[in-house]
C-alpha cells in the first residue's frame, strides 16, 4: 500500500504569521529601546529625509545662536568697561560729581599742580580699564584703530559691531587728546581738563548708545532663533519620537498573535502525528 502525506499548509502559515508578528515584536522593542520611531530608512523613508533635513536645520540654529551668544558677549563686556569709563570721568551720577571723579576732582579746590597728580592718577586707573577690558583674551578697547566685529544673524545677514580705541596712548584718540593735556609739560589747565573730559565723556556715550542699538538686534535675534528651535525641535521629535501609547498598544497585540501563532503551530503539529497514527490503526 502507498501511503502519501500532503504538505501541512495550515502549519505553515501559522509559521509564516509567527516570524512577521516577531519582525512585528523586535522593531517594537528597539523603538522603546532608542525611543525612536525611525531607526532605520526601511521604517519611514520619507519621514527619514524630512527629520534629516530638520536636523541639519537645528544644528544651523544652534551655531548661530552660539554666534549670538558670543556677540551678547562682546557687547556686554565692551559696554561695562565704557560705562567703567564715563564713571571715572563723571562719577555714578553725572549731576552730582563725586570727588572720585575727574571732572568732580577739576572742579573742586586744589591749585593746578595738585590738579595735575590727580589727573595723571586718572590716567593710571582709566587705562587699566581699558586694558582690562577683554573677552577670551582679546583687547576690546585697546586696539589701534578700533576693533570691527561681525557676528552672522542668519538668512545671510550680519551685524557689524565696532568698539572704540579708547587707550590713551594711542594717538588720534579722544582719550589720546586728553592725555596730552594731562601730561603737559608746559602749563597745566583744569579748564582744557575739563572740556576735553566732557567731549570724551559725550564720545564714549555716543558709543556706549551704538552698542546698546547691537544689543537689542542681538537680543531680537536670539528670540527668533529660539522661536526657530523650538519649532524645529517640535516637528523633529514628532517625526523622530515614538508614540509610546501607541507601540505599547502594538506591543500588546502583537504579542498575542505570536502567542495564537505558536498555539496554532503546535496544534497542527500534534493534529498531524495524531493523523499519521491513526493510518496504522
Amino acid at each position: 500500500m502507498t501511503i502519501w502525506f500532503s504538505t501541512n499548509i495550515p502549519e505553515m502559515r501559522a509559521i509564516s504569521s509567527f516570524n512577521r508578528v516577531s519582525n512585528d515584536i523586535s522593531e517594537i522593542q528597539q523603538r522603546f529601546t532608542t525611543g525612536q520611531r525611525i531607526n532605520s530608512g526601511r521604517d519611514d523613508p520619507g519621514g527619514l529625509i524630512v527629520r534629516e533635513g530638520l536636523r541639519a536645520d537645528i544644528k544651523g540654529v544652534h551655531g548661530l545662536q552660539s554666534g549670538m551668544k558670543q556677540a551678547e558677549n562682546v557687547t556686554n563686556v565692551a559696554a561695562s568697561g565704557m560705562m567703567k569709563l564715563l564713571e571715572l570721568l563723571a562719577g555714578s551720577d553725572p549731576g552730582n560729581p563725586s570727588e572720585a571723579s575727574l571732572l568732580g576732582a577739576m572742579h573742586g579746590e586744589g591749585d593746578e599742580k595738585a590738579k595735575q597728580a590727580i589727573a595723571q592718577d586718572f590716567l593710571t586707573l582709566y587705562d587699566s580699564i581699558v586694558a582690562s577690558t577683554k573677552y577670551s583674551g582679546e583687547d576690546l578697547l585697546a586696539t589701534d584703530g578700533g576693533l570691527d566685529k561681525t557676528f552672522q544673524l542668519g538668512g545671510g545677514e550680519s551685524l557689524a559691531v565696532k568698539l572704540p580705541d579708547l587707550s590713551s596712548d594711542l594717538a588720534g584718540s579722544a582719550a589720546g587728546f586728553l592725555a596730552d593735556v594731562i601730561n603737559s609739560t608746559t602749563a597745566f589747565s583744569s579748564t582744557e581738563v575739563i572740556n576735553r573730559a566732557e567731549a570724551l565723556q559725550t564720545a564714549i556715550a555716543t558709543e556706549v548708545g551704538k552698542l546698546g542699538g547691537s544689543q537689542n538686534v542681538i537680543a531680537l535675534n536670539q528670540r527668533a532663533l529660539d522661536s526657530r528651535l523650538e519649532s524645529f525641535v517640535g516637528a523633529e521629535g514628532r517625526i523622530s519620537n515614538i508614540d509610546v501609547a501607541w507601540e505599547s498598544s502594538r506591543l500588546a497585540r502583537a504579542e498575542l498573535l505570536a502567542q495564537n501563532a505558536m498555539s496554532s503551530i503546535l496544534y497542527n503539529r500534534n493534529y498531524a502525528a495524531f493523523s499519521v497514527r491513526s493510518l496504522f490503526g
